[in-house]
């Protein structure tokens, strides 16, 4: 098959399998991926049609997952998450939708603890200056963290980060 030839619209569905057997994408995901390998619009919309009759294929499951493994890492909490799965193609209340589940069983607090215990284990903000407090705040920002519960973090669990 010469570079200019498009693939066998059959090879589309092996394909999406192969990339779904590694990781859960969502369906945005899996339209770019497939359309990168040079297969036709109809090819792509009948896997994707395939594959969600078959529940394989589900925003929703994808968009819960992945919250829920952001959230355990520490890549984030609610907006940072919101936008993020928003940039991968899930539709905004779908992606609200598990942002608001993973906040209901992650707690902002414990996840904020979880991100400083591990990444600023030795920060103290009572003997910080305040460009080493801004940095730190402005990371966590960042990561989604409202400032309110940053500063309640710092201000009332300044023993949390001894442990």
């Amino acid at each position: 098959m010469k570079d200019t030839e498009k693939p066998p619209s059959t090879a589309a569905y092996p394909r999406a399998i192969n990339l779904l057997a590694r990781r859960d994408h969502s369906v945005a995901e899996l339209k770019q991926k497939l359309a990168a390998r040079g297969f036709s619009a109809d090819a792509i919309a009948a896997t994707i049609d395939k594959l969600t009759g078959q529940g394989l294929l589900d925003d929703r499951r994808f968009a819960a997952r992945w919250t829920e493994s952001a959230i355990k890492s520490g890549r984030g909490y609610g907006l940072r998450l919101l936008q993020e799965l928003q940039r991968r193609g899930v539709p905004r209340e779908i992606a609200a939708e598990a942002v608001a589940g993973a906040k209901a069983e992650y707690s902002e607090h414990d996840s904020l603890a979880a991100i400083v215990s591990r990444r600023f284990a030795t920060f103290d903000p009572a003997a910080a200056t305040l460009k080493e407090k801004q940095r730190v705040y402005s990371y966590l920002q960042r990561r989604g963290f409202s400032i309110q519960t940053i500063i309640s973090f710092f201000t009332n669990q300044t023993g949390e980060l001894d442990r």
